[in-house]
């Protein structure tokens, strides 16, 4: 099967200068380029529009959904024809019954109140996960991660301690299988139980497997606030003792007393690259970050051991007045200067002010309540109950069985556009698959607002650097060395887009919205999009990472 595009602004990827031209698919890549000499099947006329290649979500949590959700219509009608999944040190393999029952609690808000099952939508290893989504297909690809989360659950379940020597092989012994079955790297959550309980030095031990096998390390890090510095030199640190390429996740300062510390730390990121490091960070483009209520606010210590003794310490008067000193002192943390403001004013004159800051946090997943909460912030959810903060927020957690996620709109706008303009930003959804509630509206529109906002509108970048931080930069990352270009003989991953009609239509209200100006997209030489409409097709596989042109040595043209 022959399809020859015509007429179309070639943006390649490599961050090149767009240029008119025609390009052939033949089967699953790329035939020709520019002028063709072939008959076609098909010929699609693409007078005014863009032609690029189709862009890699660098950061999504898509692993969750796709196993029940094949056309991951958020994704391919925004363009996007791989995901990179497992991040946060979250994912769906390796899982034995701890980890399961681990996911199982969130499975309502994932998969619906109908999903039914214990498993918590997790598998056994890496082939598993694969042979599932094969079996049918999906209509992204997925380049999966090893997560650190599930590898130390797997090894030691849930415990806030040092690895044994014994459990640490075991955690090496997995992330390497994973790796030999084809993961691209090792992720890690470090502000999530139990990865949150490992020292830096069970990080870099298990970053050396994964880099003997050429893989990269991601991070959600420590801290993304008040100790947002010192948690990047950990993730560099990583780096420069495991010898291997490093990927910071979401890249922010969140809290007000924090926005602009960013520019600390894309310094950092320079003067490391500077010294040979392969190091790069991804980025949304929201003031608003999304993660699990517990996450938020809880003290680690309470996690230890399983979900249900969570639970049961949510419930235990004397383990709530631990844990509302302990979370307390942590979000005094976040929303002020640390041991300043208390020290001259009362707590009693505070709170008035660190209740505005809760007017912030916005809950989008209440399905045991019947979503009645959905779309209230904490504060007004505290002044409906009428009781003090700490007691109304673990009510509504255990209420819940702790599924309940919330968007946090935290960040600074000017902090957002001064990561995503530097030469070493890739973009990313972190999307997560929430099937109940009013998911974050990055899960739906990120690449359309990016193109919309920051390339019609503010003029942040160009249109070719824009695609090239959605497409060679995410490729050459991960060592995808036939993806994420426009070349002869590359895999036909394809974006048709008409940027004066780009427009992201999903908000915060209304998130389940696709964008305009998406006309086609294409997924190994297959339509997954035409046409503006969902195809049904699925030709994404689950990828394999295998010797990359990083690791043989030779350079990806329009590398960052």
């Amino acid at each position: 099967m022959r399809l020859l595009f015509t007429n179309a602004r070639l943006v390649d990827g490599t961050g090149a200068p767009a240029r008119e031209g025609s390009l052939l698919v033949e089967d699953d890549h790329i035939a020709e380029l520019g002028e063709t000499s072939l008959s076609p099947d098909e010929v699609i006329d693409c007078s005014g529009a863009v032609l690029c290649p189709g862009f890699i979500d660098m950061h999504s949590h898509g692993d969750f959904a796709l196993p029940r959700d094949r056309d991951a219509a958020a994704k391919v009608m925004q363009g996007v024809t791989t995901e990179v999944v497992g991040n946060c040190g979250l994912g769906v393999f390796p899982a034995n019954d701890v980890v399961a029952s681990f996911y199982a609690r969130l499975s309502p808000m994932l998969f619906g109140e109908e999903s039914g099952g214990s498993d918590g939508g997790t598998f056994r290893d890496l082939d598993a996960f694969r042979a599932r989504l094969d079996d049918g297909g999906a209509s992204v690809n997925t380049a999966p991660l090893v997560s650190h989360g599930n590898v130390r659950a797997h090894a030691m379940g849930l415990e806030e301690r040092q690895a044994s020597p014994g459990e640490l092989r075991a955690m090496e012994e997995l992330v390497d299988r994973a790796h030999a079955q084809g993961a691209f790297g090792l992720s890690t959550g470090l502000v999530y139980p139990p990865g949150a309980y490992a020292e830096t030095d069970e990080i870099i031990a298990l970053a050396r497997v994964a880099a003997r096998h050429g893989g990269i390390y991601t991070t959600h890090m420590r801290d993304e606030g008040a100790r947002l510095i010192p948690s990047f030199e950990e993730a560099l640190r990583v780096g420069r003792e495991a010898k291997i390429s490093v990927q910071i996740s979401h890249h922010k300062a969140g809290g007000r007393f924090n926005w602009g510390k960013v520019k600390k730390t894309l310094a950092m990121l320079e003067r490391a690259r500077e010294q040979g490091m392969d190091v790069h960070s991804d980025v949304y483009p929201y003031t608003a970050g999304s993660t699990v209520l517990s996450a938020m606010f809880l003290p680690l210590w309470a996690f230890e051991g399983s979900q249900e003794k969570l639970l049961e310490r949510l419930g235990d008067p004397v383990m709530r007045a631990r844990m509302t000193r302990d979370a307390e002192e942590r979000f005094m943390r976040f929303v002020h200067l640390p041991g300043i403001l208390d020290r001259i004013f009362p707590k009693r004159l505070i709170l008035p002010w660190v209740l505005r800051e809760l007017s912030k946090v916005v809950v989008v997943s209440s399905t045991k309540n019947e979503h009645r909460y959905e779309g209230m912030s904490i504060a007004d959810i505290v002044k409906e109950r009428g009781k003090p903060l700490f007691e109304v927020l673990f009510d509504l957690l255990k209420e819940e069985e702790l599924a309940v996620a919330a968007i946090a709109h935290v960040m600074s706008e000017d902090d957002v556009r001064t990561v995503m303009k530097h030469p070493s930003t890739m973009i990313g959804t972190d999307g997560f698959p929430q099937r109940e509630g009013k998911p974050h509206p990055r899960t739906y529109g990120t690449y359309p607002r990016v193109l919309e906002e920051y390339v019609k509108k503010e003029r942040l970048f160009s249109l070719e650097t824009a695609i090239h931080k959605m497409t060679a930069m995410p490729a050459s990352k991960l060592g995808l060395s036939d993806r994420g270009v426009l070349r002869e003989g590359a895999i036909a991953d394809l974006v048709v887009l008409r940027p004066s009609d780009v427009h992201d239509r999903s908000s915060y209200a209304d998130p389940r919205q696709h964008p305009d100006g998406i006309a086609h997209v294409m997924v190994g030489g297959v339509f997954t999009v035409k046409n503006g409409a969902h195809t049904g097709a699925r030709p994404g596989r689950v990828l394999s990472r295998t010797i990359s042109a990083r690791t043989r040595g030779e350079r990806v043209e329009g590398r960052s």
